[in-house]
């Protein structure tokens, strides 16, 4: 039967520009100065290691204070400079040898010479741009071996302050970002402690914009804005209501943590987007049989059941972290189980209640078991490619690697916290910090939005209320899908962030939009209104400790720092 299009129109179309409007203004705020396009394109590549030498010729005598520069290729590769004085003889000036490729380097040292030779360390050495400074600026050759042009070709994209989020990388990017690069030229993988398909997606904008920043914080930004859609569908259909759907992805559009984790190229808000796509259709899944378990294997239950699994098995080959909330759904379907035992018991269909068992086992190991390793194995197809090890057999063989690292040689660091302290909003991580101009200060800093963190957490505590003296179900799966994505960590040794509470913010923010569903519907527009109102002043008051694009006083930025962990300015 075909609705009316008036009834299409109040169905649908307000969904989608109640949605559209959120995704516009992330959109807005998420791609305003995202990162530099203009990064340097031609480069000298060495094919013959130490066999191959480029001389730089100054044209006279230059006191040599500085140098920058910025490498890529292959992984493993450096070069020394030398000074030189026209003769036989070689003064070693410095040697580098690092993987800060596609980012720019600079470091002091002192040189009275006219020539500078460059040796590269290794075939496949790639060098960019480079310059040289004296005490009065920049010092250019005059002449240089054949192929050095292309060295020092593109001046006007070498940074002439220091570099910033606009045309550097922030932390684990270098990571990310150039594991990106060699999964799309079968390089040897940088990065192998978390499963690859992070990084194939991330190399999709690399594909379409270059090995810039922006290029690299193209597909993370995407994700970013399209990950309010599933809050929104859930909201909606969790809630029953589509300005509190509003509410709830309204919280999450303006949290800090989303925001930041958005701009910058790692794995989490692919992972956080594949979570709450997971748990989305397992609550369809569960809201269509609650009333009818006999539809649990109708076309439309399995295709839920089914999306499920397949967006479980590609947050997994994000990260592993993802099998926490795997449990979690694990834990809601056996719920939904449980809740459906009276329904057969009251039609006298025992035994139809252990086919139906029967049956689901084949279907859950079809679509959790099979369809998520069937996607785990395919997505290290890149990095079989890069490592020239064989394909499936590698997938089997990193395993164990990745394991020991995780519980043995991850580094502990100043960023680091205990997961108890997560929903307290207690230790932002510090990406970076910037000071700019006289006095200026601005940075990128990674935790919530206090009105979100500390609202969500009363939240939380309101609907373990709910589920347990109400029964409520809609708050046992908000608190079940909390519960399952942070408890874990009380378990686990190895270094933890504040990021790895970031898949419970989506679940935060429908706590927060059903906690005001359960006021009385007189002041339920009074909370909302408030609520939102407060998120979005507390977000444009932090936003130049986020972005790190826009800078503010040193009295301002230390009047932001509220609790002892949060020091913005260093």
């Amino acid at each position: 039967m075909t609705l009316p299009w008036k009834a299409f129109f109040k169905m649908y179309i307000l969904d989608i520009l109640l949605c559209s409007l959120l995704v516009a203004a992330f959109a807005a705020v998420s791609f305003y100065k995202l990162g530099d396009t203009n990064f340097p394109r031609t480069e000298y590549a060495a094919k013959n290691g130490k066999n191959e030498r480029v001389t730089i010729d100054f044209g006279q005598q230059v006191e040599l204070e500085h140098v920058v520069y910025m490498y890529g290729g292959e992984l493993y590769t450096g070069f020394r400079l030398y000074s030189w004085d026209g003769g036989s003889g070689l003064v070693l000036l410095r040697e580098e040898a690092n993987n800060e490729r596609f980012q720019w380097v600079g470091y002091p040292f002192q040189a009275f010479t006219r020539y500078v030779v460059i040796e590269p360390t290794a075939s496949g050495v790639t060098i960019l741009e480079m310059e040289f400074y004296d005490s009065e600026g920049v010092v250019r050759p005059v002449s240089y071996s054949e192929g050095a042009e292309l060295i020092f070709d593109e001046p006007h994209l070498v940074p002439k302050t220091n570099p910033s989020f606009f045309n550097d990388y922030i932390l684990d990017e270098a990571l990310y970002a150039a594991t990106a690069y060699d999964y799309i030229h079968g390089f040897l993988p940088f990065e192998w402690t978390h499963p690859p398909l992070s990084k194939s997606i991330i190399a999709l904008g690399i594909d379409l914009f270059g090995m810039t920043p922006f290029g690299w914080r193209f597909m993370p930004a995407l994700f970013g804005i399209l990950m309010v859609i599933p809050v929104f569908a859930l909201g909606k259909r969790m809630l029953g209501s589509r300005w509190l759907a509003f509410i709830a992805a309204f919280a999450f559009t303006f949290d800090f943590m989303h925001f930041v984790q958005a701009r910058i190229a790692t794995p989490d808000t692919f992972l956080v987007t594949f979570i709450t796509c997971m748990f989305l259709f397992m609550y369809e899944y569960i809201r269509c049989t609650q009333k009818e378990p006999e539809k649990r294997f109708s076309p439309k239950s399995l295709v839920y059941f089914g999306l499920s699994g397949l967006f479980m098995g590609l947050a997994i080959a994000v990260k592993w972290s993802a099998v926490f909330a795997g449990l979690g759904l694990l834990v809601l379907f056996v719920l939904a189980w449980l809740d459906s035992k009276a329904h057969y018991a009251n039609r006298g269909n025992e035994g139809l209640l252990l086919k139906d068992i029967s049956n689901t086992m084949i279907y859950g190991v079809l679509f959790f078991i099979i369809v998520p390793a069937v996607i785990y194995f395919i997505s290290y197809i890149p990095f079989a490619r890069g490592t020239g090890l064989p394909w499936p057999g590698c997938v089997i063989e990193v395993q164990a690697d990745m394991l020991n690292f995780h519980m043995h040689s991850a580094e502990e660091t100043a960023f680091q916290s205990n997961w108890w302290t997560w929903p307290l909003n207690m230790h932002p991580i510090d990406y970076n910090r910037y000071a700019m101009g006289e006095g200026g200060h601005t940075g990128v800093h990674a935790f919530g939005n206090p009105a979100l963190w500390w609202g969500g957490l009363l939240a939380f505590i309101w609907c373990i209320k709910r589920w347990i003296a109400d029964k409520d179900r809609t708050a046992r799966f908000l608190c079940v899908a909390w519960i399952a994505q942070i408890l874990p960590w009380a378990l686990i040794s190895r270094p933890s962030y504040i990021y790895h509470y970031f898949p419970c913010v989506p679940f935060l923010a429908l706590m927060a939009a059903y906690f005001i569903k359960t006021r009385y519907e007189k002041r339920q527009v009074w909370y909302a209104l408030s609520f939102c109102v407060l998120l979005l002043t507390l977000f444009v008051m932090f936003y130049p400790m986020l972005s790190g694009v826009f800078a503010v006083d040193r009295d301002y930025a230390t009047w932001l720092e509220w609790l002892p962990g949060w020091n913005f300015i260093g």
